[in-house]
């Protein structure tokens, strides 16, 4: 039995590093070294390599994260995805494998996304929209195979997300802090905040271009599911979050959080290297990181 939140945990604490490892191939970034032997095949292309990235990577990162609309957009893809998800349960069994996926549907479609993730894709975890209510995590629950993670958009890190997400409510609430404590209170209900958690945004600069580094998101999202949820945190990296600000306001203890990087690892390099490069990237965001933790 694989609990998600559980293997978070040990590994963060093994490893001594927070850092989720993003999984989001594109095609025309593959190294020539491995390109060149699947020209025909892409999608084993594809595999192969971030099979590399993850041997790469592996003793550094807490938990793997693969971007599904990556392997859907290539013909093969979803084989490939498959062939990953399980080479990372065979040779690094100890590491979750979360996949973002972001689906919200009513509850026969999540239902039918339950089965093609959790069943047929082999993830601990995935993500989901939780604009069309509560079905869109009830539906995701096998309580017959517990212990995944199931985590609702919140906070996202996209600019483009504010004109909704920060839309004030009659009662002084942003709506994604409704979200937040609808999250909360359905998984509550659902019997499965174990393993529940939501996506905040890594803290960033102020869009209004005054200097400030924005983080209350994430502090004021402590207040309202207080260690109850893990945050699934993107932004960091290419996105330039900022690491000092997003460790202090969220972190509180193995397992609370994982910080998220996908291109500024896997693209590090397009050369040889590109194994190499992606795991100095991967130490180097943890050692970042790990200055603002006491592992102690």
């Amino acid at each position: 039995m694989r609990n998600f939140r559980q293997m978070l945990t040990k590994r963060q604490e093994e490893v001594q590093s927070l850092v989720c490892v993003g999984l989001d191939p594109i095609p025309e970034k593959m190294p020539e070294c491995i390109s060149d032997k699947f020209s025909k095949e892409r999608w084993q292309g594809v595999e192969a390599w971030m099979c590399k990235i993850v041997d790469a990577t592996a003793k550094y990162a807490s938990l793997f994260k693969p971007q599904r609309a990556h392997y859907e957009a290539i013909v093969g893809g979803e084989q490939a995805l498959q062939g990953i998800v399980t080479y990372i349960h065979k040779h690094y069994p100890n590491i979750p494998v979360f996949l973002d996926c972001k689906r919200g549907d009513i509850g026969r479609t999540q239902q039918r996304y339950r089965i093609a993730h959790f069943d047929i894709d082999g993830v601990d975890g995935m993500n989901f929209s939780p604009y069309m209510g509560k079905d869109c995590m009830e539906y995701l629950v096998d309580e017959a195979n517990p212990g995944k993670a199931i985590v609702g958009l919140c906070y996202t890190s996209n600019p483009a997300a504010r004109e909704v997400q920060d839309v004030k409510l009659k009662d002084g609430r942003f709506y994604w802090e409704f979200i937040a404590e609808k999250t909360m209170k359905w998984a509550e209900d659902l019997n499965i905040l174990d393993n529940a958690g939501l996506v905040m945004a890594a803290a960033y600069e102020h869009p209004k271009g005054s200097g400030e580094i924005f983080s209350r998101h994430l502090s004021q999202c402590r207040k309202i599911v207080g260690s109850k949820m893990w945050f699934l945190i993107p932004g960091i990296g290419t996105q330039g979050g900022f690491v000092k600000e997003t460790v202090v306001t969220s972190y509180i203890g193995p397992g609370s959080i994982a910080i998220n990087s996908s291109s500024g690892i896997i693209f590090a390099s397009q050369g040889d290297n590109f194994a190499e490069a992606a795991a100095q990237e991967t130490k180097k965001l943890r050692d970042q990181i790990n200055k603002f933790i006491n592992w102690n």
